[in-house]
Order: C-alpha cells, then sequence, then structure tokens
C-alpha cells in the first residue's frame, strides 16, 4: 500500500558519504509555490553561514532571478528560509542554491502568479448537481502540473443522507475533473465491490475530514487521498484514518487503514500544509467539543510518521474553521457544547465568534507554544460553514449565524497578511448561492474546497448542505 521509493533531489550522495544536497523545498519533492510566497529549502551541506551563498530562480524572459535572505538566522546547513521572486518565471522551472563554498545545489519546482482575489467581484454560479443529496462529504483537490498549467481532479468521500429521521453515512467516494474558469465536470463514483477491486470507503464515513499527499505538497512521491476520523454508521466519532493510492482520473487501490489518531473525532478542522497534516478540534464519540490538535507528517511510503499530540485549544472547538498561514494555525468559530453529529439546526445553541490562535515552527511544522486567544474574529457566532482558503482571502460560506434564517451574510471574507488573519466582514459578492438563478437555500453544514489554475487565479465550490428555511438535504454544487 502507497509503495514507492523517494527519487533524488540535487546531487546524490557516494558510498558511506553525505554529499550536499536539497531533499524537500517547502515540505515537498517537487512543489507549486505562488510568487511571493515564503519557503523554507531543507537539506544538508547548505552552508553554516550563507557567506557567499545565493538562492535563485529562473527568471521570466531568461536567466535567473535571486531570492531573498532576510537575516543571518534564515540560513543555515540544514535549513533556508526564502521567498519566491516577482519576477521568477511561471511554470516548471529550476531552484538553485549556491552554497558559500560555491556548491550549486537544484531542484524542481513549479511557479505560479501570485494574484489577490477580489472579494467583490465574487459571483457564485451552480456547477451542476451532486449524484446524492449529502451533508458532511470530505472534499480535496489534486493538483497535478500540467507543462505549464495545473490540471486539477476533485475528490468527494462519505457524507450522509436522511432515512427514517436519521443521518445515514455513506461509504461512496466520487471525482471530478476541474475545468476552465471554475467549471467542473460530472461526478463519478468510484467501483463499489465486496472484493479487492472495491475503490469505495469500506466503512460508511461522515463529518470526515480529507487531504491530498503527493509529491507537489508532500514528501511522498505517489498521490493519495486521506479520509480522517468522521462519523460512523452507530453515529459515533471515529479514530481511523483510511487511503488510498489515486491518480487525476480514478482511485486506483482498496481504501486501508492506516495510523490512527490518538482520539476518536469528527467535525474537525484539518488542513495540509508543508507536508503535515494539522487536525484541530472536533467531536468525541458523545458529540461532545474537544480541544485536541494533532500533527502528522506525510511519509515517503505515504504512511503518516505518527500523530503528534501538540497544545490544546484554550477551549473546546468543533465544526468551525482554521487555517494554517506562514508560520501560525488560526482556529475560528464553531461549537462548544455537545451537538448532534452535523451540528444540528438549533438555533438557540451558542456558537463562537472567537479565535485561537498559535505559532508553528516553518521548519518541523510542530507548534512552538501555547494557543492564544485571538479578538473575535467573526461579526457573529457561527458555525457549519465551509471554509475556503484562497491565499491573500479566507471566505466563509454558509452556517449557523444570527441571521441565518434571512441567509444575511451568506459568504464573508477576511483578509490574510502573511501570518495574520484580519476580521472576518461581509456580505460579500455580486450575487448568492441562495438566489435566483443558483436557487441553493440557505446553507447549513455545505462542504467547500479551493484549487488554483495556471494564470495564478483561484476557484472554490462548495457542495451539499441543508437548507435551513426548509430543512431538506441538497444535491447542488456552487462554485466561482
Amino acid at each position: 500500500m502507497l509503495a514507492a521509493a523517494l527519487l533524488a533531489c540535487g546531487e546524490t550522495a557516494g558510498p558511506g558519504l553525505a554529499s550536499p544536497r536539497i531533499d524537500y523545498v517547502d515540505g515537498a519533492l517537487a512543489p507549486i509555490l505562488v510568487r511571493r510566497q515564503a519557503v523554507v529549502i531543507e537539506g544538508l551541506g547548505l552552508s553554516e553561514t550563507q557567506g557567499a551563498g545565493t538562492v535563485t530562480f529562473a527568471r521570466t524572459g531568461g536567466g535567473e532571478v535571486a531570492a531573498p535572505v532576510a537575516a543571518p538566522a534564515d540560513w543555515s546547513d540544514l535549513a533556508i528560509r526564502t521567498a519566491v521572486p516577482d519576477a521568477a518565471a511561471a511554470g516548471a522551472g529550476t531552484l538553485a542554491v549556491t552554497t558559500a563554498a560555491g556548491r550549486r545545489l537544484t531542484a524542481t519546482v513549479h511557479v505560479l502568479p501570485h494574484v489577490v482575489f477580489d472579494t467583490a467581484a465574487l459571483a457564485w454560479r451552480s456547477r451542476g448537481s451532486f449524484p446524492q443529496a449529502p451533508v458532511g462529504v470530505a472534499l480535496a483537490a489534486l493538483e497535478i502540473p500540467s507543462g505549464n498549467g495545473l490540471a486539477t481532479t476533485l475528490y468527494a468521500a462519505g457524507g450522509a443522507e436522511q432515512a427514517s429521521g436519521a443521518l445515514v453515512p455513506d461509504s461512496g467516494v466520487y471525482l471530478a475533473r476541474a475545468q476552465p474558469e471554475g467549471a467542473v465536470g460530472a461526478w463519478v463514483r468510484q467501483r463499489d465491490a465486496t472484493d479487492f477491486t472495491s475503490r469505495v470507503l469500506p466503512l460508511p464515513r461522515a463529518f470526515a475530514a480529507a487531504a491530498i499527499a503527493t509529491r507537489y505538497n508532500s514528501r511522498f512521491p505517489g498521490a493519495a487521498l486521506y479520509v480522517i476520523g468522521g462519523v460512523g454508521s452507530a453515529g459515533r466519532a471515529q479514530a481511523s484514518v483510511l487511503a488510498a493510492d489515486i491518480t487525476a482520473d480514478s482511485v486506483v487501490a482498496r481504501f486501508t487503514p492506516l495510523e490512527q489518531l490518538p482520539a476518536p473525532l469528527a467535525g474537525a478542522i484539518a488542513v495540509v500544509r508543508r507536508g503535515r497534516i494539522y487536525v484541530i478540534g472536533g467531536t468525541d464519540s458523545l458529540g461532545r467539543p474537544q480541544q485536541d490538535v494533532f500533527v502528522g507528517r506525510i511519509g515517503l511510503d505515504g504512511h503518516i510518521d505518527g500523530w503528534y499530540v501538540q497544545p490544546s485549544l484554550p477551549a473546546p472547538r468543533a465544526y468551525g474553521g482554521g487555517v494554517v498561514l506562514d508560520a501560525r494555525a488560526v482556529a475560528f468559530g464553531g461549537l462548544a457544547d455537545s451537538v448532534p453529529p452535523g451540528g444540528g439546526l438549533d438555533p438557540a445553541l451558542p456558537r463562537l465568534a472567537s479565535g485561537d490562535t498559535a505559532a508553528v515552527s516553518l521548519l518541523s511544522g510542530f507548534f512552538t507554544g501555547a494557543w492564544a486567544p485571538e479578538t473575535a474574529l467573526l461579526p457573529a457566532g457561527r458555525s457549519q460553514f465551509a471554509t475556503l482558503d484562497l491565499g491573500d482571502v479566507i471566505l466563509l460560506v454558509g452556517g449557523m449565524y444570527a441571521g441565518a434564517e434571512t441567509n444575511s451574510a451568506e459568504t464573508i471574507a477576511a483578509a490574510v497578511a502573511g501570518n495574520s488573519l484580519g476580521p472576518f466582514a461581509g456580505p460579500v459578492g455580486t450575487s448568492r448561492i441562495a438566489d435566483p438563478p443558483n436557487n441553493g437555500g440557505i446553507l447549513v453544514g455545505p462542504s467547500g474546497v479551493t484549487w488554483r489554475e495556471a494564470d495564478g487565479s483561484r476557484r472554490g465550490l462548495v457542495l451539499g448542505g441543508i437548507d435551513l428555511s426548509t430543512g431538506q438535504r441538497k444535491a447542488g454544487v456552487w462554485g466561482f
């Protein structure tokens, strides 16, 4: 399962020797980077101090352009911190480190332009329908460089439908191809079977988290889809982590269990950054929100190199949102009281407007200190929304909040600047999911995912959810 050999980057070592080399760039073998993005280069023999050393990228129009190294502490024998220059050529290219001794080490990177998402121009459009009408689907995007562009496939795993008044988790796994201008193709269910040819989840799951690992965002040279935690058939949170090899066209192997979470969780925040998976908050098997924070590094064989317990959140938080910025994690919104699977539709439940933040090491990926309360990041307590990370902007879509019954703030936005997340405000955009011709209703519990195009533009969609005005589940997909 997930077996693959690590491909060497830069120079190789002779027998019994450890030659200088670049191992990973931003936690990956061949990363997809964005101009102005902070980047960490990991390797061996990079030289103790910078001296005459340089970091360069291929330049637009030819030649090379130097990348900044801001401080002496940003250069060591094992790691260099830099940023992608604005003049770096878009598409596939070479990152080069020249050490103080004059040795040149190289790695392959793929650079995208830096495009700031314009919230004022946000226009939601129908992107067709999903084969079912679920809530709690786990969504993730597989991005693969293709020439100077990107090919993206969206994966959807699990979810729940309603039967006899109860939510019933499903085991289905679907994929759809992203198309130009944010459109998506038809959703195709992967092979259902009871033998070794099965390509769906071995057990039903809803309100799980999904992550995808590739050589472009991790140390794993293959491609794998992970389904983390979630609610099982009995309505209780699970600690399982299920994974399968994937391509741009299909799931190509059975899902098998990997290293379990230290505790059962559903409705958790999960973020992939620099080859690590961050799992924050969520409910336990009795529906009680938790303070747990776990970090797992994606290994060379696609397994998780252990789930490491990190500093706990200051207070319980489930069915909220979160992001990992350059060197800081931020969690916001959610519920702190016991809830049914998915969070329910009780308007009387108190919802969190607060946020918590903690510093994260760029190199190890572990937290370097305790969480601290942020000022109220949301204009009102809010839970069960989709979080869309668009680089410079974070969008929250749908959910339960004061005013949700009139859909007064369907989409709100916050700006990102380095390690800082500003307050959310809105509504933003020129159209709403609820309005004609979208007719999506007032969505509670939609799933969300984002991806990038070759010109640096950001795309996103939300899927499913419950219409608060009718209590009915939605089969729609809406995006921009």
